[in-house]
């Protein structure tokens, strides 16, 4: 049995213990480095009025189900959510998919007359983050979404005011469905949507509204392809069934930067274009007149291929830059056909073509009279009022003017000379002068200065010659020479008719090709609604 004075002691002993034993805890602690724990009912502590904010609303005794239930302060009247958009950049434009990537931040906004509170009662808290798998969220989806996880948002944590207003502002790398307009392209401007609205609540339920936010673009990174023009958002109300639903769609206006493609694209082709017209300054004879346009011809497909990968497969329109391409392609095609038509007409002779009357008017006479061509030694006159010899019946009146029958038949006899030579004897021996003059001498038939015939050379020039008998061969022998030279003056004649009128097929090819390259490149410039921008 303890006695009265060692029962006093010992709960002297438990009271001294039980006061100094904490701060000798604290002080053993403060010695050896450790962390120090403060009473969790320390008002002091720095947070403890947030903690005790949020265990009060997140208390799943006092609301349960917050999560899943519309926190509407009645349920006649819909909860009102506003939804902004702040765009951070155009990362692409898909034509061939008809795909919009943009990086933008969503910014909701509605009001939860359940995470109210009073902030004197808890420090001067004015605002606390909750994560949002705590708290409703609206259900709000991009309708027209192209993304394999159709939301591709991340949910960050959603700021929550005293009032019980709160704001969310999930980012995340939008891909939407976006209708092309490739008809002017690549002069084109185009309108994206983005639709937003409930997927399960519909207007009777929650109404959609959209932030009279004048910085939709401030904070936007430029893209290198198209220049945003302006944003802005529509409410749309839209029934569905035997309901309504709200939507709010972000409608983008963008152009396209056509400094690339006008590069790239347009001025390589306007340059293999002109070189069309080129193939019509080539000689035919080089051998390259032909596969020169042939070869500009594949190098255009190429490159009309090669620009149509990059378009939309669609059959809506044909874009302006395909519509070129086709006019210029069928130039070439026009201008190998024309060529080939030169060609033909270049090396044609008198052994398998002759030239009709119509087309000796048109080719030899009008046309290079309107062409300003000429051939050496002649003049441009207008056939029209110009009755003028051309071709192998002026050639051979000159050559007449000076043959030795001419000269024998106005009184020169058989010492008239050409050139100063002398041109025959009445011995029989003729040179290739003479040779010329007889071939001539045959073409003169009429009368002389007397009026009595003219006789041709070969069957006056020798009568009478004593030594000219028994040259019977030899006078047939410079009858074949002749007429042989003469044979073969006129096919150089006719030869020479069918080159010029390949030189002026081509002339005209070379004009007309040229004005229509340039009108073609001109109407496309002018079509386009915002060539130079």
């Amino acid at each position: 049995m303890l006695g009265p004075v060692n029962f006093r002691m010992m709960a002297c002993t438990a009271i001294l213990t039980v006061l100094v034993l904490p701060y000798l805890q604290v002080a053993f602690a403060k010695d050896s480095g450790e962390p120090h724990f403060v009473n969790d009912t320390d008002q002091s502590q720095v947070g403890w009025h947030e903690r005790q904010l949020v265990s009060r609303l997140l208390d799943s005794e006092r609301f349960p189900h917050r999560a899943l239930t519309l926190p509407a302060d009645q349920q006649d009247l819909p909860l009102t959510v506003e939804i902004g958009m702040m765009l951070q950049q155009i990362m692409n434009v898909y034509e061939k998919d008809q795909i919009l990537i943009i990086n933008a931040w969503l910014n909701y906004g509605w009001t939860d007359p359940t995470l109210a509170w009073n902030q004197s009662h808890y420090g001067g808290v004015k605002n606390i983050r909750l994560p949002p798998s705590h708290l409703w969220t609206p259900d709000v989806l991009l309708y027209n979404s192209a993304d394999d996880g159709f939301d591709a948002t991340y949910h960050t944590n959603v700021l929550i005011n005293s009032s019980g207003y709160c704001v969310w502002i999930p980012p995340g790398i939008l891909r939407s469905t976006c209708q092309i307009n490739v008809e002017y392209f690549p002069f084109d401007e185009q309108i994206c949507t983005l639709k937003f609205s409930s997927w399960t609540y519909d207007g009777f339920a929650l109404d959609l509204i959209s932030k009279n936010d004048s910085s939709f673009t401030d904070s936007m990174t430029e893209n290198g392809e198209w220049e945003m023009l302006s944003m802005w958002a529509v409410r749309e109300v839209e029934p569905f069934e035997s309901t309504t639903y709200v939507a709010v769609t972000f409608k983008l206006h963008i152009r396209r930067r056509s400094l690339y493609y006008f590069v790239n694209v347009l001025i390589p082709c306007v340059l293999i274009s002109m070189l069309t017209v080129l193939s019509f300054s080539l000689p035919p004879d080089s051998g390259e007149k032909l596969s020169f346009g042939v070869t500009i011809l594949l190098s255009l497909t190429v490159f009309m291929m090669i620009v149509a990968s990059a378009m939309p497969e669609t059959s809506f329109v044909i874009p302006l830059i395909a519509k070129y391409f086709t006019c210029v392609l069928v130039l070439v095609a026009l201008s190998v056909v024309c060529t080939v038509i030169s060609l033909n007409l270049h090396f044609r002779n008198p052994n398998t073509h002759s030239m009709h009357g119509w087309l000796h008017c048109i080719l030899l006479d009008y046309l290079p009279w309107i062409l300003r061509m000429t051939r050496p030694g002649r003049e441009i006159a207008n056939p029209c009022y110009s009755k003028h010899v051309t071709g192998k019946p002026k050639k051979d009146f000159e050559l007449m003017e000076r043959s030795p029958l001419r000269n024998r038949a106005t009184g020169l006899g058989e010492k008239a000379t050409r050139n100063g030579i002398r041109t025959g004897n009445c011995h029989g021996y003729l040179n290739s002068t003479d040779a010329i003059g007889v071939k001539y001498a045959n073409y003169a038939t009429g009368t002389g200065g007397d009026g009595a015939e003219v006789e041709p050379m070969l069957s006056v020039d020798h009568k009478g010659c004593t030594g000219c008998t028994n040259k019977g061969p030899i006078l047939e022998e410079l009858r074949f020479l002749t007429n042989r030279y003469r044979k073969k003056e006129t096919e150089d004649e006719v030869i020479s008719d069918w080159k010029f009128a390949a030189m002026v097929v081509d002339r005209l090819c070379l004009v007309v090709f040229s004005i229509a390259t340039l009108l073609v490149t001109f109407i496309l410039l002018c079509t386009a609604p915002n060539f130079g921008k």
